[in-house]
């Protein structure tokens, strides 16, 4: 029998120990299919629980020792945050950056015809990030699993910025309509290469922090006693997570039945789950905790219904349901996702 979270779908990448796919939208790369990069990342929800838990309940009232255990856990966690804000912040923005510069703009640079506009990727975002990252570095402690990663991310980004910075002028001050595009040309591939090291460095980066994640979250979800609201709330993480790494599946390559039939398993994993946790948790407190039940719910009923879309055809591309409105029904579960993880980061949400 399959622990929460645990893909049923033979070979896929999400049943792969030490991946996680739903970061490789990002966080499903969906390869070949018409969402590719644009979905890459955006199905993030980095859930600190674990770690936060952890570091919360221990040390109090024990000896020496068990706090200082708890002080490492509250550094590591810490750090851990840092490099979570950091992520945040990035939120696939070079993956996305590389996707619309070669889709919209290297079109246009590879004629001779004058430019009437262009862009790169805007300059306080980058730096913003790579600040992050270094000071995430900088801090106290260690984490194997995310720092090699973070330090290569914050090295890509390095070497981007000033390739970045000196078209970023160019291209805010229109100087392509001086010189009909001239410099942008000159300077195209070296712009699309370094960028696209930091898109595959942000990448691997994502891919650590999921990784680490839900590692935490099923040591939580084994920790804790059968039955217990603790248990059920993992589950409810482990099996949401899992769901989404095969969304970006769902939804761009809608005849791959294996991976609908996965993501529906999952959510329906994920709703037993929720039914069992409501219950735990109206044991202790009648009143329940109806913010987050609500936040579980939504998740679930916009899964539910892309499920039956996608059965009824509405995702084929002969459909005429029009790229708008997959790509606004896809964010608004992606959303509903990233607000569940939010809301469950929260302190004492209940």
């Amino acid at each position: 029998m399959r622990r929460p979270g645990e893909s049923s779908r033979p070979g896929s990448e999400s049943s792969r120990p030490g991946t996680d796919g739903w970061l490789r939208v990002a966080v499903g790369r969906a390869e070949g299919s018409k969402m590719g990069h644009r979905v890459r990342a955006r199905v993030t929800g980095f859930a600190m629980l674990a770690a936060a838990c952890l570091a919360g309940c221990n040390g109090e009232g024990k000896d020496g020792a068990a706090q200082g255990s708890a002080s490492a856990e509250q550094t590591e966690v810490a750090k851990s945050n840092a490099y979570i804000i950091a992520a945040n912040e990035s939120s696939g923005l070079f993956a996305k950056a590389l996707e619309t510069y070669r889709n919209t703009v290297s079109p246009k640079l590879a004629g001779d015809r004058p430019l009437e506009n262009y862009a790169v990727v805007p300059v306080g975002q980058v730096t913003k990030i790579r600040t992050r990252l270094e000071a995430a570095g900088a801090m106290e402690g260690s984490i194997p699993e995310i720092e090699p990663a973070a330090r290569d991310y914050a090295t890509a980004i390095a070497a981007f910025e000033p390739v970045n910075n000196g078209l970023a002028n160019y291209a805010q001050s229109k100087g392509f309509l001086t010189d009909d595009g001239a410099k942008a040309r000159a300077e195209d591939a070296t712009f699309v290469a370094s960028l696209a090291k930091v898109a595959d460095a942000e990448a691997v980066f994502f891919d650590r922090i999921a990784a680490r994640d839900e590692r935490l979250m099923r040591e939580t979800y084994d920790r804790a006693p059968e039955g217990s609201v603790e248990r059920y709330r993992a589950g409810i993480v482990l099996s949401g997570k899992a769901a989404m790494k095969e969304v970006a599946t769902v939804f761009g390559d809608p005849a791959d039945v294996a991976a609908r039939e996965a993501f529906a398993g999952n959510l329906e994993e994920m709703a037993t789950m929720v039914e069992n946790w409501d219950r735990a948790v109206r044991a202790e407190k009648p009143e329940g905790c109806p913010v987050l039940q609500s936040r579980f719910n939504s998740v679930i009923a916009d899964g539910r219904n892309a499920v039956r879309n996608a059965e009824e055809g509405q995702f084929d591309p002969e459909s005429g349901m029009g790229s708008v409105r997959l790509q606004y029904a896809f964010s608004g579960l992606q959303s509903n996702f990233s607000m569940m993880i939010l809301q469950l980061n929260q302190p004492f949400p209940c």
